[in-house]
């Protein structure tokens, strides 16, 4: 029997990674608590492990590694990426810098670190006791944002009381407490290989009214003009390099102020939703695919794009109740609902509130896309009834 000679990644969790890695024709290590079943009989070697126990993991991807050498080890989830960049360091792979994995996973140590090579962060102070935000609220100036230090969640508060409440429902972790920074936002994603960064897109960011500022959609142009779209981009790889992002994708969220570029968070993983497809349509780059090429040590892929414009929006209610919809509707291409006729759903304002779904169209000529995004709105007949208890 011949050896394998397919270059080797592992990759910590991931449906969407499995798909890509298929494709790339690969030796594949799986690790996830659990494997799903699905994914366990598509790869080479999955491993169900518990991933909060560094060692343990570390010890089994070593004896893998030893007889089957792996060219890189990387993640697209938040909560393990540091672990993915840990285990890339201690076996001697290629992976993203554990700094700056550890960084992009703590939205204090990010902002400390942004702060030292002189990168414009929103001023904030961290709060190990959530029961000491309304002081750094006071200390900072109304209006602030609290945010969990590590994972999602952030609320915006006007007064003491909400950031007393806000603390309360975010909490108990550590959080972050920084001054609201206005001015319209700005998704950039990007792909660094060897600590060089290339720009792949740059969408114009639309959030709610409420406090939890959900996303509400994204359009493609950003409606920024070539200067300021330079200023941005040029913002944004200096950011990534004073994390000493070395080799990855990355999602980065920047506030446009009077004053310039302001960094809102860096995700060392692709956009999430529909902004993945969205970006690969509008550059002919699957970001999912580049992780895994870039682990790999592979030249990224490029694609011609297929569209110049993206109306990405994203459904939500202006009152909570139980939802009704024309099921319908799902079958036309760029409609996803997350919930079933009968759920219960929050307003957009709710500070639990969200997105309940998207619905994303593609061209070139605006006007068309508007035209066809509420063709879709409107097919879905969704409506709102009373919770009645």
């Amino acid at each position: 029997m011949s050896a394998d000679i397919r270059p080797g990644v592992a990759c910590l969790s991931g449906r969407r990674v499995v798909d890509v890695l298929d494709a790339l024709d690969v030796y594949t290590v799986l690790l996830d608590d659990p494997t799903p079943l699905e994914l366990a009989c598509r790869v080479d070697v999955p491993l169900d492990i518990d991933l909060s126990d560094w060692a343990v993991v570390e010890s089994a991807v070593s004896r893998i590694h030893a007889g089957r050498p792996l060219e890189g080890v990387f993640s697209v989830y938040d909560a393990h990426v540091p672990l993915a960049a840990y285990l890339a360091a201690r076996i001697g792979v290629r992976g993203l810098d554990l700094s700056a994995a550890l960084a992009c996973h703590d939205k204090a140590r990010l902002r400390m670190t942004l702060a030292a090579g002189g990168v414009r962060t929103p001023d904030s102070l961290a709060v190990a006791d959530p029961a000491d935000a309304r002081a750094s609220a006071r200390r900072l100036g109304l209006p602030v944002v609290v945010r969990k230090s590590a994972g999602r969640g952030q609320l915006l508060c006007r007064d003491p009381g909400e950031v007393k409440r806000a603390s309360e429902l975010l909490g108990p972790g550590a959080l972050l407490v920084e001054k609201f920074t206005d001015g319209p936002e700005y998704a950039v994603q990007s792909f660094t290989v060897d600590g060089v960064t290339e720009i792949v897109s740059v969408l114009a960011q639309h959030t709610g009214p409420g406090p939890g500022r959900a996303e509400t959609g994204y359009d493609h142009p950003s409606g920024l003009d070539p200067v300021q779209e330079s200023e941005v981009k040029a913002f944004c790889v200096r950011a990534l390099a004073v994390l000493n992002f070395d080799h990855g994708v990355s999602h980065v969220q920047v506030r446009l102020t009077d004053d310039g570029p302001v960094l809102v968070d860096v995700a060392a993983r692709p956009p999430g939703g529909q902004l993945c497809a969205a970006t690969e349509r509008i550059s002919g780059i699957d970001l999912t695919r580049a992780a895994a090429e870039i682990a790999l040590g592979r030249p990224v892929t490029r694609r011609p794009p297929t569209a110049s414009h993206v109306l990405y929006r994203c459904v939500g209610f202006d009152r909570p109740g139980r939802i009704d919809y024309d099921v319908r509707g799902l079958g036309s291409p760029g409609v996803w609902l997350d919930v079933e006729p009968g759920d219960s759903v929050r307003s957009v304002d709710d500070p639990e509130g969200g997105s309940c779904g998207r619905i994303v169209v593609y061209g070139d000529d605006p006007a068309e896309l508007e035209s066809a995004y509420h063709s879709l709105f409107h097919s879905l007949r969704l409506r709102v009834e009373p919770d009645i208890q």
